[in-house]
Protein backbone atom coordinates (compact mmCIF):
# COMPACT_ATOMS: atom_id res chain seq x y z
CA UNK A 1 0.00 0.00 0.00
CA UNK A 2 1.20 3.03 -1.28
CA UNK A 3 0.52 6.62 0.21
CA UNK A 4 0.96 10.32 -0.01
CA UNK A 5 0.25 13.76 0.95
CA UNK A 6 -3.50 15.59 0.71
CA UNK A 7 -3.55 19.40 2.08
CA UNK A 8 -7.26 20.06 2.55
CA UNK A 9 -7.69 24.16 1.76
CA UNK A 10 -9.62 26.34 4.72
CA UNK A 11 -11.93 27.40 1.63
CA UNK A 12 -15.86 26.90 1.48
CA UNK A 13 -15.80 24.99 -1.59
CA UNK A 14 -13.41 22.43 0.35
CA UNK A 15 -10.40 22.42 -2.03
CA UNK A 16 -7.80 19.70 -1.68
CA UNK A 17 -4.65 19.10 -3.08
CA UNK A 18 -2.82 15.81 -3.28
CA UNK A 19 0.74 15.07 -3.81
CA UNK A 20 1.00 12.17 -5.80
CA UNK A 21 4.74 12.14 -6.02
CA UNK A 22 6.61 10.69 -4.22
CA UNK A 23 4.09 8.11 -3.02
CA UNK A 24 5.73 6.83 0.41
CA UNK A 25 5.61 3.26 1.32
CA UNK A 26 4.35 3.63 4.81
CA UNK A 27 1.78 6.17 6.79
CA UNK A 28 4.99 6.99 9.03
CA UNK A 29 7.48 7.41 6.86
CA UNK A 30 4.94 10.02 4.70
CA UNK A 31 4.45 11.83 8.23
CA UNK A 32 7.77 11.79 8.66
CA UNK A 33 8.47 13.97 5.65
CA UNK A 34 6.01 16.29 6.29
CA UNK A 35 7.50 17.53 9.44
CA UNK A 36 11.03 18.42 6.92
CA UNK A 37 11.44 22.10 6.83
CA UNK A 38 12.93 21.14 3.13
CA UNK A 39 9.69 19.20 2.10
CA UNK A 40 6.65 22.24 3.46
CA UNK A 41 8.53 25.10 1.18
CA UNK A 42 8.56 22.36 -1.49
CA UNK A 43 4.78 21.76 -0.91
CA UNK A 44 3.89 25.49 -0.03
CA UNK A 45 5.99 26.85 -3.42
CA UNK A 46 4.26 23.86 -5.36
CA UNK A 47 0.92 24.90 -4.47
CA UNK A 48 1.43 28.37 -5.01
CA UNK A 49 2.41 27.64 -8.51
CA UNK A 50 -0.95 25.78 -9.16
CA UNK A 51 -3.11 27.96 -7.83
CA UNK A 52 -1.27 31.18 -8.73
CA UNK A 53 -1.52 32.46 -4.93
CA UNK A 54 -1.09 31.17 -1.36
CA UNK A 55 -3.60 29.00 0.08
CA UNK A 56 -5.42 28.93 3.27
CA UNK A 57 -4.16 25.17 4.54
CA UNK A 58 -6.50 23.70 6.72
CA UNK A 59 -4.96 20.46 7.32
CA UNK A 60 -2.66 18.48 6.09
CA UNK A 61 -2.18 14.28 6.32
CA UNK A 62 -1.23 10.99 4.64
CA UNK A 63 -3.58 8.85 3.40
CA UNK A 64 -3.30 5.38 1.86
CA UNK A 65 -4.39 4.99 -2.02
CA UNK A 66 -7.43 3.83 -1.57
CA UNK A 67 -8.72 6.37 0.67
CA UNK A 68 -7.56 8.80 -1.72
CA UNK A 69 -9.60 7.07 -4.49
CA UNK A 70 -12.44 6.85 -2.29
CA UNK A 71 -12.29 10.84 -1.98
CA UNK A 72 -11.84 11.15 -5.65
CA UNK A 73 -15.23 8.82 -6.25
CA UNK A 74 -17.35 11.39 -4.88
CA UNK A 75 -15.65 14.87 -5.92
CA UNK A 76 -15.07 16.44 -9.34
CA UNK A 77 -11.48 17.05 -9.52
CA UNK A 78 -9.13 17.85 -12.91
CA UNK A 79 -5.62 16.34 -13.19
CA UNK A 80 -2.29 17.96 -13.31
CA UNK A 81 1.32 16.74 -14.52
CA UNK A 82 1.89 15.19 -10.92
CA UNK A 83 -0.62 15.63 -8.91
CA UNK A 84 -4.35 15.82 -8.17
CA UNK A 85 -6.24 19.76 -7.66
CA UNK A 86 -9.27 19.90 -7.05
Amino acid sequence: MKWMVIVVFATMSGDFYIFTNPKFDSKQECMEQLQDPKNMVKMVMKIGEEYGRPMPVQMVNCLSEEEIEDILKNTNYKETDNEINV
